[in-house]
């Protein structure tokens, strides 16, 4: 099988996840980082230098029009999605999109309607093993009808200096990024990909802290809460904070007529490994179905490794991320048109 050949934009926040990934996936052979591109070229040159890179482009369009690069992925705030992923599907390549896909519905659908089958969204919290086989047991019956959904998702991510002053531009709305339009739309994507389309979608978002750390100026909404109906009439409500600082972490717990099952993570889904627990009527109690284990980037990898081996059917796609942005419109502003 021939490698697929990657070249990625933005380097930043893809050292955690994308670059680590990259490197297991590239030693057996499966991935080949050819190209970077920043915006500076003393950035673009060190960083590849630094990941051991071969090529580094100053400007993404330099970087989508390079001929050796098959996938295109972009790791950048939301805002500058939309003309990132158009020059990479005008020049003919697949793209893969950190979520959320757009800062509006408006620019995902057109992102949507131009990507067709080549554009995929990084909302890796599918490949979770604990999430994959929740999804597998709720459609095997192992729950019964399905009667109650409820999340929760307080993290204290920018209560911390690290992440302050690794995406301190997340404090800014314009920008596209929030706790719903987050940690949020990962839910979100979770939800329709386990229960199917979600309606009557209502809710509040909300500005709680004003100045992160005390000095970084914020107006994205860091609280959300909403409810929905699933495909099949389950009631669901997702409540969410990424300035909790002492957050417990993820939790998802299905009630169903017959058993319940429970997913537990210390944080992001993207990032922190999966523990689930279930029970069906008659069991003694509750047990664990899957221990949570993995790293930062194992989700990831497991997405990137599906891209590289044509196994595209679990992979979140543009449609995906417009399903999830038209969810945060919902909350935000009443139904999307």
């Amino acid at each position: 099988m021939t490698a697929l050949r990657i070249g990625l934009i933005g380097v930043n926040y893809a050292q955690v996840t994308h670059l680590p990934a990259y490197r297991a996936l590239a030693a057996e052979g499966l991935v080949e980082l050819v190209a970077l591109a920043t915006a500076r070229p003393e950035t673009a040159r060190a960083a590849a230098d630094r990941h051991g890179v071969p090529r580094a482009h100053v400007g993404y369009q330099a970087l989508c029009a390079d001929p050796d690069v098959d996938l295109v992925d972009i790791v950048t705030r939301p805002s500058l999605h939309l003309e990132m992923a158009r020059a990479a599907l005008d020049a003919g390549k697949r793209v893969l999109c950190e979520a959320p896909l757009a800062p509006t519905v408006a620019e995902g659908e057109e992102l949507a309607t131009a990507a067709r089958d080549r554009g995929f969204v990084d909302m890796q919290s599918r490949f979770q093993p604990g999430l994959a086989e929740l999804r597998r047991r709720v459609r095997d019956g192992y729950v019964g009808r399905v009667d109650n959904v409820a999340v929760t998702a307080f993290y204290p991510t920018f209560t911390t200096e690290a992440a302050v002053a690794g995406s301190g531009w997340c404090a800014e709305a314009v920008h596209g990024a929030s706790s719903l339009r987050v940690h949020g739309l990962h839910t979100a994507d979770l939800l329709r990909w386990t229960f199917g389309e979600l309606t009557d979608v209502r809710g509040s978002a909300a500005t709680r802290e004003p100045a992160w750390l005390g000095r970084v100026a914020a107006d994205s909404a860091d609280s959300a809460a909403w409810t929905a109906r699933t495909a099949d009439g389950a009631v669901c409500s997702v409540h969410t904070s990424w300035v909790a600082p002492l957050g417990a972490g993820f939790r998802m717990v299905v009630h169903g007529s017959e058993g319940v099952l429970r997913a537990e993570a210390d944080g992001h889904t993207g990032h922190f490994p999966v523990r689930l627990c279930g029970a069906r009527s008659g069991d003694d109690g509750v047990r664990e179905l899957v221990p949570a284990s993995g790293g930062p980037a194992s989700a990831f990898e497991a997405l990137a490794r599906a891209l590289a081996g044509g196994d595209t059917a679990g992979v979140p796609t543009f449609d995906d991320g417009l399903a999830a942005l038209r969810v945060a419109a919902a909350v935000e502003c009443g139904p999307a048109a």
